[in-house]
């Protein structure tokens, strides 16, 4: 045998090593079953999860829901305070990289699941486990001083999609 094809040799038996293994493996890697998600896509997030928080795409209708509004960085880091984040502790790791904003209905009342909190729409009169707001205005436009100032009012602007909701706390 030559120099030449040995090296052939070589060559062929490394491509069919790497081409069987590509096949098989001792445990699957599941690289299509992490979601992938873009800016402006409606996002749900259930509150009751076994395992690891894990958010799935839905028109934007729902309600609640959340629109991602950015990605993190490589840090972990969204580029507003503003957004919501689910910590990784909670949440799977394509997850714990929303920058959310939530998507909510003016008049509608949603509980603040804790310690993360996750919005679920919730029954105003009823007094559930976590916190309890009712939106009584949405706006377009992110404003903390759109919404009224009294005791129980809050304001909660988001940069992008810009957005703002006036809230009076339940509970």
């Amino acid at each position: 045998m030559t120099c030449g094809s040995a090296i052939r040799w070589g060559v062929v038996a490394a491509i069919l090593a790497a081409v069987a293994g590509c096949g098989v493996r001792a445990e699957p890697v599941e690289y299509g079953a992490a979601p992938v998600f873009s800016v402006g896509d409606c996002v749900e997030i259930p509150s009751t999860t076994p395992d690891m928080v894990r958010a799935r795409k839905v028109a934007c209708s729902a309600d609640p829901s959340y629109t991602v509004g950015a990605i993190t960085d490589a840090s972990g880091n969204c580029p507003s305070a503003e957004y919501q984040r689910l910590p990784t502790q909670f949440a799977e790791p394509t997850t714990a990289r929303l920058c959310l904003v939530p998507n909510l209905v003016a008049d509608h009342c949603y509980e603040l699941d804790m310690p993360i909190g996750i919005v679920e729409l919730a029954d105003c009169a009823d007094r559930g486990r976590g916190v309890l707001v009712q939106v009584t205005q949405r706006l377009d436009v992110r404003d903390q001083s759109a919404c009224p100032t009294q005791t129980g009012h809050f304001a909660w602007p988001y940069p992008s999609p810009a957005r703002t909701y006036c809230t009076r706390t339940v509970y």
